[in-house]
């Protein structure tokens, strides 16, 4: 009787702790994977446990945040607030660079390139998007739970697979950084760059295990819910861009060994697929109908196939005490601050735009920022922090890697404009920037130009402080210019030479102001194509001083930011000069957007006043030159001359297509028209508004990877009317 007591409580204990241990598994699938959360919903809503979980791709997000503490609606309102461009995108957020990369666009508006590493090898990127900003919201996301090293330690027990990058085996990450293990399983290979973790290139865990239920039954699972969001290949495809071709590889990939994956399932565990048709993997601006999908297909399977999972109230409150604590990261007081930084530029630069500073409590947000501000001064790869504990002191340490092009860059531009009158234009432009060349951050750039204008230029770029602030920027140019200025009833082309030297010094208050001043030593010669032999030399020694500002998060088609220019130019016969006037420029450009719509304002003055030029020479000097596509677009490029001018333009622009994710390399397509007014006058003549010649156009337009695409149409109320074709850049 005693034995079939203790067999009984024997048979009891067992009983009580028989539950079966639950695994869910989460595939990838990019935005699709959203559905995870609408499954993770409705488990909850029916108290069905989970135990253990493993994700790749955007199920090891999702997962690896739930996995960690988050609930299912804090994960749902994360996804659907984010604005995801802000993470994940081709370049450096334009409006917190530095002015000089931003100037660096006004030669070269397309995105051809090629980099210089330390081994002075030529290279590209290893990846179209940016590392940096997505994995620092990962970071963000997953603060609360960054010292927990061993995922066994989260809320659920937890792994994401990424994949070896040199092998293509699948690779089990389950301790470390919870951050970057979710970067590494998201890094969609040719898309975002690689990530190295413990000495491994790693990528997106989809190309090598995208739905990985032998994993979860390795780490013990009795019954598996597996969630398939993987995105079908369409075997009717038309190839027709690099990223059709990668998209369709990367679905091959996932989809075949998704299936494979599906074969090992038993039949006590459960497949969810959610009805993704009219979704795909860059979606990210659908979250909310994805997660909905996610639901849907959970609801409908739970009579059948999921109810015997669920526990009683009784039993899901206790198992919610041990699994769905959410372990909160208590911010510690710093005691030290360690750069560990293998770039050029000097560690006190790093240093002065961390704000903060030994003494303070850390504030990770804060930090975020500081670190994506130094990461947009487009020298580093990423620049990442961690928190150590040592002899009891809790050191803050910032890691810098060096970009892909941290030697050097090569840009190329190309730019072509006709308006189909018998004037065309074309420009071939190439450059060598030398990065480097001490601690301060100082360059050598070389550039090249040959078309309407053939110029040679370089020039040294070298900060005076650590932060960059103040420069000096010595240079020597050669230019010759063919312009076609008005002449009687007609237009003479006149041909300009320049070359000689000047000197910049400068300050750049922020990243969005500059002010320089400076002086110069040319040689100008000048040359009328219908004098025979007509041919004029001149000294030129000007001194100047200008005001920039940009903030423009787009160059040639901005939603948000500013744009001002001020300009004093000065040329006197005290200094050598043959040119004896004063001139004043400026411009101002300032885009408003709501929804598709944006509405760009730009206004432009200028005057020379203090005009004491012989009269009977030929140049160009001392003028403001209209004419061409927004720039009074009615009217022929370079027709309107004069020494005084003034212009005023709206443009307003319809978004057609989003380049989403991709940016310019998806090459948004735009239609609008332009309003403009302004006129170009002599001394002696005198302009009021009406007096002004007005102009209207209307184009469809590309931000493409060379440049600016416009194809355009303009009409003046006084018979003048253009059409326009070009690429590239406005001459």
């Amino acid at each position: 009787m005693k034995i079939l007591l203790i067999l009984a409580l024997i048979f009891g204990v067992v009983l009580g702790q028989d539950r079966p241990k639950i695994a869910l598994v989460l595939s990838g699938g990019g935005a699709r994977g959203g559905a995870h959360v609408g499954v993770l919903k409705v488990l909850e809503e029916n108290k069905i446990p989970v135990d253990i979980i493993v994700g790749t791709s955007m199920g090891s997000f999702v997962g690896g945040l739930y996995a960690s503490g988050r609930s299912a609606d804090d994960i749902e309102q994360m996804l659907v607030s984010s604005d995801w461009k802000n993470y994940i995108r081709t370049d450096f957020d334009r409006a917190d660079t530095p002015m000089r990369v931003k100037e660096v666009e006004y030669i070269y508006q397309g995105r051809l390139g090629l980099g210089i590493d330390s081994k002075n090898s030529i290279v590209l990127p290893t990846g179209v998007l940016k590392r940096q900003p997505l994995l620092l919201k990962f970071m963000a996301e997953t603060q609360h739970a960054q010292n927990i090293i061993d995922f066994d330690d989260l809320a659920i027990p937890f792994r994401a697979v990424a994949t070896n990058i040199a092998n293509g085996d699948p690779v089990v990450l389950k301790s470390g950084s919870l951050a970057k293990a979710i970067y590494a399983s998201s890094s969609i290979p040719g898309g975002l760059q690689p990530i190295n973790i413990d000495g491994i290139d790693l990528v997106d865990g989809g190309v090598s295990d995208n739905l990985p239920v032998q994993l979860a039954k390795d780490m013990g699972a009795d019954i598996i819910i597996a969630v398939d969001v993987s995105e079908n290949f369409d075997e009717k495809i038309d190839v027709n861009s690099y990223f059709v071709v990668l998209g369709q590889m990367v679905n091959i990939l996932m989809r075949k060994n998704a299936n494979e994956s599906i074969l090992k399932l038993s039949d006590k565990d459960i497949l969810l697929t959610p009805d993704l048709t009219d979704f795909s993997g860059l979606d990210a601006d659908k979250y909310a109908s994805i997660i909905q999908k996610g639901a849907d297909v959970t609801r409908n399977a739970y009579d059948s196939k999921l109810k015997h999972l669920s526990i009683s109230n009784a039993d899901y409150e206790e198992y919610k005490k041990k699994y769905r604590v959410l372990k909160e990261f208590s911010a510690p007081i710093i005691d030290a601050i360690e750069i560990d930084n293998p770039t050029y530029i000097s560690n006190e630069s790093i240093l002065r735009r961390i704000k903060i500073k030994v003494g303070d409590r850390l504030d990770e947000n804060v930090l975020r920022a500081n670190l994506m501000h130094i990461y947009n001064m487009t020298i580093f790869d990423s620049v990442e922090y961690t928190l150590k504990k040592v002899e009891g002191k809790n050191i803050l340490v910032i890691t810098t890697t060096p970009s892909w092009n941290n030697h050097g860059e090569m840009r190329f531009a190309i730019g072509v404009e006709d308006d189909f009158k018998g004037h065309s234009s074309y420009s071939l432009k190439a450059g060598y920037t030398m990065f480097g060349l001490n601690s301060y951050g100082g360059e050598w750039k070389n550039d090249i130009e040959i078309g309407r204008r053939q110029r040679a230029y370089t020039e040294i770029f070298q900060p005076l402080d650590t932060m960059q602030r103040y420069y000096l920027r010595p240079s020597l140019v050669y230019d010759n210019v063919i312009e076609f200025v008005p002449y009687g009833s007609g237009t003479v082309e006149l041909e300009t030479k320049r070359y000689g030297t000047s000197l910049g010094i400068g300050a750049h208050v922020t990243t969005d102001y500059e002010f320089e001043v400076g002086a110069g030593a040319f040689k100008d010669s000048l040359e009328v194509s219908i004098v025979s032999g007509s041919y004029a030399k001149y000294q030129a020694r000007p001194i100047y001083a200008s005001f920039l500002v940009d903030n423009l998060d787009n160059l040639n088609f901005p939603n948000t930011g500013l744009k001002s220019m001020l300009k004093w130019t000065k040329e006197m016969k005290e200094l050598g000069s043959d040119y004896e006037h004063e001139k004043i420029y400026f411009d101002i450009e300032k885009p408003i957007t709501f929804n598709s719509h944006n509405i760009t304002t730009y206004l432009q003055f200028g005057t020379t006043y203090n005009n004491n030029n012989d009269k009977s020479t030929l140049n160009l000097n001392d003028k403001f030159i209209l004419g061409g596509l927004f720039n009074m677009s009615a009217y022929k490029p370079y027709s309107i001359v004069g020494n005084h001018m003034a212009l005023g333009v709206v443009k307003y622009r319809y978004q057609l297509k989003d380049g989403g994710f991709f940016g310019t390399l998806d090459a948004p397509l735009y239609t609008g028209f332009s309003l403009e007014i302004g006129d170009a006058w002599d001394d002696g003549i005198h302009r009021n508004i009406n007096d002004l010649k007005k102009s209207v156009s209307v184009y469809v337009a590309a931000d493409t990877f060379l440049g600016p695409f416009y194809l355009a149409y303009a009409s003046s109320e006084d018979g003048e009317n253009s059409f326009y074709l070009y690429l590239g850049e406005k001459f």
